[in-house]
Formats: C-alpha cells, structure tokens, sequence
C-alpha cells in the first residue's frame, strides 16, 4: 500500500500548549494509528502534560517532566517507541549520531519505551533504550528500513524488534511460536470436570475465550472490549457481573467485527458452556469463566501463536471423545497436506476447493507463505487474488461447528494483515463468510449442489465410510412431480451417473464433474475404490474424463480415527477436443507415477511423535520432478531407479488392470525390503483379536454394499 512518509512539525512551529497542541489537532478523540499501536505525533507536549492526559503511564518521570518528545507509538499503557526527528545536516557523521542518541535516550528509558528512534526522514537509526546500543538484523547487520508510519515494513520491524530486544540481546530474531496445546489440556480439564461437557462442547468453548484473548493482544479488541479490561473487573464486581459483562458486550462487539455469514449463521466464535443459545451467560459457570481467564492471562501474550495449533488442538480434543469414531470425519495430519499442497502448484487468479474442508488446512497451507501475495489491501480495500471454497455438513446435525472452527483457523493465518488493518475487521469477516460455508440445508451436504467445470484445483481428503450411503443415495434419487410424471431420473442422479458405491464414490463423482478442464486435483482415497469389483465403473469414469497423474501408497493408521489403508490419486481432467460437435477426450498416453510409504515423518499412534522417516516428502519431491519429464519415458524411469518405493507404471495397467492398488505391482520380496509387509510370524491372541475386529469393520461395509445392491434394478 502506497503512504506518503510522514512530515515532522518543524521546531518553530513547536510553541503551542499542550492542551492547544491536542485538541486542536484532535488527538484526544482521534490520534492516528500505527498498525496495531497509536501515533502521536506532538513536540510541544511535556510528559507531565502526556501523563496528565493518560496518553502515557502515571508515573513520576522525576527530572524528565518537562522532556517533550517529538513523536510517540503508544499501546496504552506501554509507549512502544519514543522518537526524535532531525534535520539532515545533523546525522551526517558518527558523532552527530552518537550525539543525536545520547540526547533523548534518557527520556526513552523514563518512558520505559521498547525503541528509540532517531530519524531525519530519509535516514532512520534504532536504538535498544535498554542498552544504548544500534539494533542489528538478523544477521547482525545495520537496518536500513527507513522509519515511517505508514510503511508496512516499519510496522512489521518494530514488532520483531519487541520481540526480540532485552537488556542483554539488541540483535533481532524470528519470535518463537506459542504453542497453546498445554494450556487447551488444562482449561480442557477444567472444563470437564465442571460442566461433564462432550470433548466437542469444551473445544469450541476454548476457542472462544481463545479467540477473545487473541483479538485483544492483536490490538483489535480495546479498552471496554478488550481480555485485561474484563479481567480487571473482578477487582470490584461479582464473578456472576463479570461473566454478563462478557456476554452481553465483548461477545456482542466480537460479533459485531466479525459479522456472521446470514447462509449458515456462523461467525468466528460459538462457544456453549459459558454462553447459551440465546447469547445468555450461564452463571452457573461463573466461577469456571474465572478460572478460564486467568490460565489465560497467566499462560501470557498469544500474539506469536503457532497457526497449527488448531489443527493439533482438534486431535487434543478429539483423543480424549468415546466418540472418536462417531465424529465422522478424518482429520488428515499436517505433514500430508503439507506434502500434498507441496505437489500442486498455486498461482494467483485460482479457484481452489475442499468439498470437506474441516478446519481448513487443504485450504489455508497453500497461502501460508505468502499471504500479501494472495491478499492485497489497497485504498482501505481487502483484494484477494485468490478464490478459496470450503464446504463442510459437520460431524454431527446438532453440533455442526467445523466452519467456525475453519474461521477462527483462517483468522489465525491472515493475522498479521488483521494486525496492520484492525479497522478492516468487517471485510475479514466477509472473506472467511465468503470462504467457508456450512452444508446443513440437506443430508447430502456438499454433494447436493450439482457443481460443473467450476474449480480450478481440488485438494481434499473427503469422508470414507458405507453406513448411511444407502440413505444419500436415497435422497439422491428423489424426483420432482414433473420428473416422476415424466419418467425422468432426479436432477441429482443424472449429475451422479455413475452411482458409485459409498460416500467416498459419490464425492470422487462430484469431484470430477466440479473440475475445470485442465484442473487438477490431489485426492485421498480408500483402498476400496482402487479394488472393489463394483466400483469398476468408477475407475473407468475416472480414467475416461482424467489423466492420472500419481498414486501414493499411504501406510495403515497414517489418520488419526481409522486404520483404513489409503492412497494420494493426483489427476487432471482431460480437455475435451471436438470432432462434427461431439467433445472426445483422448486416451492418456503417459506414464503414472506411484510410490510407496512406510512411514509419514510421525507416529502414527495417539502421541503422534515427530520422526525421522518420512517417506511421503520423498514421494513428493520425487513426484515433482517427474511433471517435468513425464513425457520423456527414458527419463522418468531414471527418477525411479533412484527410489525403490518409486515405479513408474504405464498407464496400460490402469486401463487393463482388474486394480488401483499399486504396491501389487511391487513383488512380495520387495515389499518386504521396504517394510510395506513383514515376514510370516505368529502372532499373539490380543494381535488376533485386532484382525477379527477389523475383518468384522469389513464385513459390515460389504453388508452395506449388498443393502445398496439388492435396491438397484436387475
């Protein structure tokens, strides 16, 4: 965003009272803003006028009173910057400098200032008021980020600087990220023992007084809306006072920032333990929202948060739920959608969907890196230069708050644009209202909107399951008085032609037909349909409207609530050609590539340990280059031979195979040397009874299967 620098008020114009100097100038009601942080931009102020006018702390600055400093950055009560304008002529040499410092420092350090700032308007030096002392970059060098308040550079220097800066340290550095897992344990437990709550009540309730928190120290939430305000109140009001107060004002001013989306009536925070349905506290949780609030002020400032931490936060939560299994979703780890994400290529001016997004990740690891690239404001306006779609039914009809979940997740991720434009805060809500959007107007959710060559990229890991599918399918097949009079199928059945079997069919159906030519998208799938007899039709659908372009074997147990065997499918829909008007898309001709992993760079247990083997980043770095010479035969196979999870397979063996599953087209040797499958070994009796359950799991599904067969006509 273009600012012009800003003009220091030269020192003859610097005669008028400190009451004059702000009211006239209006910076009583209305100071300027620095991104997060206030500009006062005074100079014939004394501190003792500032104290008197509670711009800064109430302090006896003892023989710095009548200090009149040229400028402060203020987030009350700490004054983050003190700063000093000079003219060019008086920072030519070191020792000007060195003088120019000595001058005000003093003052800085009354003021308790985080930064001094000596500045001639094309030259800026940064001072360490704790030591008195140049701040150095990163790499020790000098700074040459010139100071001005409209730069987005000089905002983001500054609150590195804060960061970083101590009394033994003036070199600057990435701030550590915060992991607020231990404390979401904590208030978790608080929580349960209180309420008896589900582990998805406690969830969303956490995150609410978690989203309350971040916004203040962001800078978004203030004064009479802000966490220290509201902690402040117990000093002179009942627990019962404090816990309305919050309800009936901060929650109100949270919604009233971030507006909700009138389609699915979410917003960024829905909490329901403290809170009721009717925006109502629940006092009977008073004491509770207490105890909540100061683990919260005492775990300290979550400005630095680690954006994954809501994505380990569902597995937190969702470790400790009976119910794991009824929750419906499979929530895929980070470092396979890292390793996905890392396989497509992203470019502004894209469509990108997730038909179940859950919290968002397919989604929001694509513009991690690069947000401003991807988001632009210019004059006062949010621009994306990207079309994000997450759609999501919930896991449950009563408690269907993924969106919101997805929400405060993209808040997360966009927080240092939300920082920089706190007033932008309507237009945030418009973008996470406009990229998230609840399913919940029919059973069938994402698949009940017949969607046709609209996205350019899919990333997702859709739901796998068989019960139930029988009931969509029903639904699916529901038709219209003029259909029924007519003998027509339902709209939805003939956008669902192929009638796969399972949920998992109909959404790789969706996902197809939802493509763009020339879109591609990165799939994982159940080993069902890469075997099932009864979903040969599927394949051919699959490899008669896409070139595949790779499929990676994923080890058992890699999600978190299934031991289901899975694969990553890459493909690109095929671009029709048009011969005497009807459209024909081309046999593939080019190879496939496919790998095998063992292990995923983590446990792939409850704990969910880091590890060293992580075959999926090797698939995809490998997976890379091969895009580039997939035409190349020769070469390509030389990629393989470098990777013995690695095969290069001709594209004969999909179109001829009776089977997708490609660690059959490794040897039962070689997929002992890899670790896919081990030797022949007794077992014990538990081991047993764990491959009785799971043929059990099995045998259900294909009952299910035969429930939807016996309902097709001969």
């Amino acid at each position: 965003m273009l600012m012009t620098a800003f003009k220091p008020i030269p020192t003859w114009k610097r005669g008028k009272a400190m009451s004059e100097e702000l009211i006239q100038r209006n910076l009583y009601a209305d100071p300027e803003k620095m991104g997060a942080w206030t500009y006062y931009n005074i100079g014939a102020t004394t501190l003792r006028a500032l104290k008197a006018a509670k711009v800064i702390p109430n302090h006896d600055y003892a023989e710095y009173e009548g200090k009149k400093p040229d400028a402060l950055v203020v987030k009350k009560p700490q004054v983050i910057a003190a700063i000093e304008y000079k003219q060019p002529k008086q920072l030519r040499t070191k020792k000007q400098i060195d003088a120019a410092i000595s001058q005000e420092i003093g003052t800085a350090n009354a003021l308790g200032a985080k930064i001094y700032i000596v500045t001639d308007g094309q030259k800026t030096v940064w001072i360490n008021p704790l030591t008195g002392n140049e701040i150095k970059s990163e790499t020790g060098g000098r700074i040459s980020v010139n100071f001005d308040r409209g730069d987005v550079e000089c905002v983001k220097l500054i609150g590195k600087a804060i960061a970083s800066l101590s009394a033994t340290n003036d070199v600057l550095f990435q701030p550590a990220l915060v992991d607020p897992l231990p404390l979401a344990q904590k208030v978790w437990q608080d929580l349960w023992s209180v309420s008896g709550a589900t582990p998805e009540n406690c969830l969303y309730t956490f995150v609410e007084v978690f989203i309350f928190k971040y916004l203040s120290d962001l800078g978004v939430l203030t004064g009479l809306h802000s966490f220290s305000h509201l902690i402040a109140q117990y000093s002179s009001n009942t627990k019962n006072e404090v816990i309305e107060y919050y309800a009936s004002t901060v929650r109100v001013k949270i919604k009233e920032l971030f507006p909700w989306n009138p389609k699915d009536r979410t917003t960024i925070i829905n909490g329901t333990i403290f809170v009721s349905k009717d925006d109502k506290a629940v006092s009977g949780y008073a004491t509770v929202f207490k105890k909540t609030l100061e683990r919260f002020r005492d775990f300290g400032t979550l400005e630095n948060i680690d954006y994954d931490f809501k994505s380990k936060l569902f597995e937190t939560f969702l470790k400790e739920s009976i119910s794991k299994k009824n929750w419906g979703q499979f929530f895929t780890p980070l470092k396979v959608v890292r390793a996905i994400v890392s396989m497509a290529e992203i470019k502004p001016g894209m469509k990108i969907c997730d038909p179940a997004c859950g919290v968002g990740k397919f989604l929001l690891e694509p513009i991690l890196h690069d947000i401003n690239h991807y988001f632009k404001v210019e004059n006062g306006n949010l621009i994306p230069q990207i079309t994000l779609s997450g759609f999501d039914k919930g896991f449950d009809k009563d408690e269907q708050k993924t969106i919101i979940l997805a929400k405060a997740n993209m808040l997360i991720y966009l927080s240092a644009m939300i920082r920089e434009h706190t007033d932008m805060t309507g237009q945030f809500a418009q973008l996470f209202n406009d990229t998230f959007l609840l399913q919940t107007n029919s059973i069938l959710g994402t698949l009940a909107k017949a969607t046709v060559d609209e996205y350019d990229l899919i990333l997702t890991n859709p739901p796998y399951v068989m019960s139930g599918s029988s009931n969509l399918k029903d639904e699916i097949g529901k038709r219209t008085p003029e259909e029924t009079a007519n003998r027509q199928k339902s709209s939805l059945e003939q956008h669902y032609a192929i009638s796969a079997m399972g949920v998992e069919g109909l959404f790789m159906e969706w996902i197809i037909r939802a493509l763009v030519p020339g879109g591609k998208a990165f799939v994982v799938v159940p080993d069902v349909i890469m075997n099932r007899s009864n979903d040969r039709r599927l394949r051919d659908f699959i490899i008669g409207e896409c070139n595949i372009d790779a499929v990676i074997s994923l080890p058992i147990d890699t999600f978190f609530t299934t031991n289901k065997k899975t694969y990553i499918m890459a493909i690109t829909k095929k671009v029709p050609t048009v011969t005497n008007g009807i459209p024909e898309r081309a046999r593939q001709t080019t190879p496939v590539f496919t790998y095998l992993c063992s292990e995923i760079g983590e446990t792939r247990d409850v704990y969910r340990f880091d590890m060293e083997q992580n075959d999926l980043d090797n698939a995809a770095q490998l997976f890379n280059m091969f895009k580039g010479v997939k035409d190349n035969p020769k070469t390509a196979i030389r990629i393989a031979d470098s990777d013995k999870r690695c095969k290069i397979v001709s594209i004969d063996e999909f179109y001829n195979g009776s089977h997708w599953s490609v660690e059959r087209w490794w040897t039962r040797e070689e997929r002992i040397e890899l670790g896919i499958e081990g030797e022949d070994k007794p077992i014990s009796v538990e081991d047993f009874a764990v491959i009785v359950d799971d043929a059990a799991s099995a045998m259900f599904e294909f009952a299910e299967s035969l429930r939807e067969l016996s309902k097709k006509k001969p």
